[in-house]
């Protein structure tokens, strides 16, 4: 959970997995500097749009993934991240977003290396088989250092063993942690959670912003303008083909 955000929202049914077992419960968002407004349902109607500005920094093959000949990505596993873009968090555990499409997967497969090959992290959970946005928690002690490139990938293993199968049902993307100056941090620790957002997005930090954004849906499912913002955001990467796909109540937690 990004520390800019407080108490957003609370989803349920976290999926907390482990070596040997897999769990439901219900885990409350909490984010200690993120101030709640009253009156959420009126957040985005009433506070300045999302303006998102994209890191110089690029990244070779930020987006990897099942590729089509249209470039629909509505039925590849996809990687939510710019293309070719840096994607920043200033969380110590990020969560990453990825689109599932329909899918037979009994299991799916998660891994964090180190941008030298060295992997830091792996992991196996069952992963929804219907079509979504699934969110997927990266642990505490993950230990992400500063100013250093990590990818991650997500592969869903099914008995399909066409290798076109297990292609499209692959995704990779990249990440990396940084501080912001604290004049921001202050601005994202004592402004609304509308302000905060934009302070997050004009910074260009991806993981968060989105986060930030998919919990606000969460909490307002009626609001249409919080639901724009997230489409808009989503198109202006050039996801528009799973823009307006749902996104899973569970998140996936990783221990």
């Amino acid at each position: 959970m990004l520390k800019a955000i407080a108490s957003i929202v609370s989803i349920t049914s976290i999926i907390l997995l482990n070596p040997t077992n897999i769990s439901a419960q219900t885990q409350d968002f909490n984010a200690n500097s993120y101030q709640k407004n009253t009156n959420n349902s009126l957040i985005a109607q009433t506070m300045p749009r999302l303006r998102f500005k994209l890191p110089d920094r690029g990244v070779p093959g930020a987006r990897i993934g099942g590729a089509t000949r249209s470039g629909d990505k509505s039925t590849v596993v996809t990687a939510i991240i710019p293309p070719e873009k840096l994607a920043l968090t200033i969380d110590d555990s990020p969560t990453i977003f990825v689109y599932l499409p329909k899918n037979d997967a009994f299991e799916a497969n998660i891994k964090v290396v180190e941008e030298n090959g060295k992997e830091i992290y792996t992991k196996n959970f069952t992963p929804p088989n219907e079509a979504g946005v699934l969110r997927v928690k990266l642990p505490a002690n993950i230990n992400l250092e500063e100013k250093k490139l990590y990818k991650w990938e997500i592969q869903l293993i099914s008995e399909d063993d066409n290798p076109l199968t297990a292609f499209k049902l692959r995704t990779v993307g990249w990440l990396e942690k940084v501080s912001l100056p604290e004049e921001m941090q202050q601005e994202i620790t004592t402004d609304k959670e509308w302000d905060s957002l934009n302070t997050l997005a004009e910074a260009g930090i991806w993981y968060d912003t989105l986060e930030g954004l998919a919990l606000l849906r969460a909490e307002n499912p009626q609001d249409n303008q919080i639901k724009k913002e997230w489409v808009e955001l989503l198109n202006s990467v050039g996801l528009d083909s799973i823009a307006e796909i749902a996104i899973f109540p569970e998140v996936v937690q990783i221990n």
